[in-house]
């Protein structure tokens, strides 16, 4: 789907004092018809409230 990669780039998250679990990589690819992002979070908060 996607064969034509010309650059790409990561970015490294973690969290903060708040969240120090966070940690995870985020992805971006150059294509021929757009940028594909892609993420790879762990340690994300769980809410009380329902998700929209």
């Amino acid at each position: 789907m996607f064969l034509n990669i010309f650059n790409s780039a990561t970015a490294h998250i973690k969290g903060g004092k708040k969240h120090p679990k966070i940690d995870g990589t985020v992805t971006f690819k150059e294509t021929k018809s757009g940028v594909l992002v892609t993420a790879k979070i762990n340690g994300l908060p769980k809410s009380a409230n329902k998700c929209i």
